[in-house]
């Protein structure tokens, strides 16, 4: 996986992206991948801002609510 494009980078593809250069113009202009430009571009025309997403983020676990120490063996509590 790949690093998020510094602040300063996105910033000056935005810009020349209002300047009038496509996405993919100011992408190749800048070598950062068409996609990455052009999502950087929406994100900022739906929110007005250039910080990049959230990346991963809270899973709540998967055994959440059932009781702690997991499944009972039918065979537990019995000796031989």
């Amino acid at each position: 996986m790949t690093a998020p494009l510094s602040q300063d980078l996105r910033k000056r593809l935005v810009r020349a992206v209002e300047e009038g250069a496509s996405a993919r113009e100011a992408a190749a202009r800048f070598a950062v991948s068409a996609s990455a430009a052009i999502k950087l571009v929406r994100r900022v025309r739906e929110t007005g801002s250039t910080a990049p997403a959230r990346i991963g983020g809270y899973r709540k676990p998967l055994l959440a609510g059932h009781a702690p120490g997991g499944r009972s063996s039918p065979n537990r509590g019995r000796s031989s």
